[in-house]
């Protein structure tokens, strides 16, 4: 606290992993599947990010994604990837709009 009372400013970044090893987003046991109170991701960007965000000065947040197939690489997993789809400017206002891009 000590820091952001200092005038130290928060920059919010999430990144999602989106490797084959969690499972096809079809399979209900699959980390991302699409059931939000069995969604192992949505539940910890939640809980983390509710908090982290008031920490962020102006409450945008970098959204990436990393092991996803992006079009038109669709048989090849893309290392690095802005969920919003412009990697120019990767920002999402709050976690609202972090979960309904993911």
């Amino acid at each position: 606290m000590e820091y952001i009372f200092g005038g130290c400013e928060v920059d919010l970044t999430i990144a999602i992993d989106f490797t084959l090893s969690n499972g096809e987003v079809r399979n209900p046991a699959s980390l991302h599947c699409s059931d939000p109170r069995r969604n192992q991701y949505m539940q910890a960007i939640s809980t983390v990010g509710n908090i982290l965000q008031f920490y962020n000065n102006d409450k945008y947040i970098n959204l990436y994604g990393f092991g996803g197939a992006i079009p038109p690489y669709e048989n090849r997993a893309s290392h690095c990837f802005a969920l919003n789809g412009d990697i120019f400017n990767p920002r999402v206002n709050g976690i609202k709009e972090v979960l309904g891009h993911y």
